[in-house]
């Protein structure tokens, strides 16, 4: 059974979106390197081992996991999809966050959050956090965000022959990281025929 027909045959049971994300964004194998399983370890150890965290917290989402982006409505497709990494570890959520407070020294100093559509991302930056959801891309400028785009700009390169980019968010749990899949799951559930 592959990705899509496991969501729907949780979904036909009556199953929770819980069981269904654990199911398959936990257990399932990644879909894009079936048969070249030796790739996804070089890449999870190497996400391990940067941030110091079991290489079992570390999991890949989205259309590579899946082999369709369910929002975008695209499947994946090599060099132009992305892998999406999702580092499920309670000890770098918050060191991340301690590291976003200090650089903007406890939230006075909101300056170096990044500009979107000529609006700060502060408010979608708290948003996520107080969803349990940690993303680099909404951190402030600094030395904490420059380590972490060089190792993922690093690793992007080593593998630009299958990605566009490799990133990562990171979850405060696995319960926050089985909650964001509530969306792709009902983003499935709607394109569904009755």
């Amino acid at each position: 059974m592959d990705h899509l027909e496991a969501i729907a045959v949780g979904l036909e049971a009556g199953k929770p979106y819980k069981e269904i994300a654990r199911k398959v964004f936990l257990t399932y194998p990644t879909k894009v390197f079936v048969g070249d399983e030796e790739r996804q370890y070089q890449i999870l150890n190497e996400i391990s081992v940067q941030f110091d965290v079991p290489i079992h917290n570390v999991h890949v989402c989205g259309s590579a996991k899946i082999g369709r982006s369910l929002h975008q409505k695209t499947d994946f497709r090599p060099k132009t999809s992305d892998l999406d990494v999702a580092i499920l570890d309670s000890r770098l959520f918050s060191a991340c966050v301690a590291q976003v407070l200090s650089t903007s020294k406890g939230f006075s100093d909101r300056t170096g959050f990044p500009i979107r559509n000529g609006l700060s991302v502060f408010g979608e930056y708290v948003e996520y956090v107080a969803r349990g959801i940690f993303r680099p891309d909404l951190m402030p400028a600094g030395p904490a965000r420059a380590q972490w785009n060089n190792f993922f700009g690093e690793l992007s390169r080593k593998h630009s022959d299958l990605f566009k980019s490799i990133s990562a968010g990171v979850y405060l749990s696995q319960a926050f990281f089985e909650q964001k899949q509530r969306s792709v799951i009902n983003s499935y559930q709607a394109d569904r025929p009755i």
